[in-house]
């Protein structure tokens, strides 16, 4: 029956599930499969909007925050897809913004390193905290600056009060992995916005002395004035 109830939520058959008897039914909203994946999950994962809807409004709402072998609830998987709409019925019947995976990513680290901007507010206004750290320590701001995804970033920084001097369990703060990713532009905005040049990481390497020859000038100018150069 297992099979039967994965194909027909991969291809989002809704009147295969209103057929079911609520005994059927109550089984298929907590079924899971080999990877621990619900039947939730696998909705979200094709995009099947209805579906979803109708798991939840059956009972499904009882497993939104279940989690798969990876530690994945179906709104990590909303949000790295940029179901937009989903999170927002995710979210709605109860999924927690602050579950982290087996990698201790939760969502907005997701909605940061892939710049989905709106479904960052979306996990703010849910309580999302924004300077949750994964097993490297990143925050949701390590990842967008590590993506030079600019916008998340600036709603990370704006409505989120993301904390600029977080440091990873290297000591890089956001600005450093920008520097050291050639994401430039980003890079310039956090300056602009105070992020520390002179911030060291365990080996004594600074923002400054990481950045290119061609990105330096334009680092020291963001941030108001000229810095000794490391050698």
């Amino acid at each position: 029956m297992g099979s039967i109830y994965e194909s027909a939520a991969q291809a989002g058959t809704l009147s295969f599930f209103t057929s079911l008897s609520s005994q059927d039914l109550e089984r298929a909203i907590k079924y899971k499969d080999e990877d621990g994946r619900s039947l939730l999950h696998t909705a979200v994962a094709n995009f099947h909007g209805e579906l979803v809807e109708f798991f939840l409004e059956s009972g499904g709402a009882t497993v939104v925050n279940q989690t798969d072998d990876e530690g994945w609830a179906p709104l990590h998987s909303a949000t790295s897809i940029g179901a937009d709409r989903l999170v927002e019925v995710l979210l709605a019947a109860g999924a927690d913004a602050k579950l982290k995976n087996s990698g201790g990513r939760t969502p907005l680290h997701y909605a940061a390193s892939k710049g989905r901007a709106e479904i960052i507010e979306m996990l703010l206004e849910s309580k999302a905290k924004v300077n949750a750290k994964d097993q490297m320590g990143w925050t949701a701001l390590h990842r967008a600056a590590s993506t030079g995804q600019l916008k998340a970033a600036k709603v990370l920084l704006e409505l989120g009060k993301a904390n600029k001097e977080a440091e990873d369990k290297e000591g890089a703060t956001p600005l450093s992995v920008a520097v050291s990713g050639q994401q430039d532009q980003i890079a310039v905005m956090l300056v602009s916005s105070g992020a520390n040049l002179e911030a060291e990481d365990k080996e004594g390497n600074t923002p400054l002395s990481l950045a290119s020859q061609a990105l330096r000038p334009a680092l020291q100018a963001a941030s108001g004035g000229t810095h000794p150069m490391e050698t």
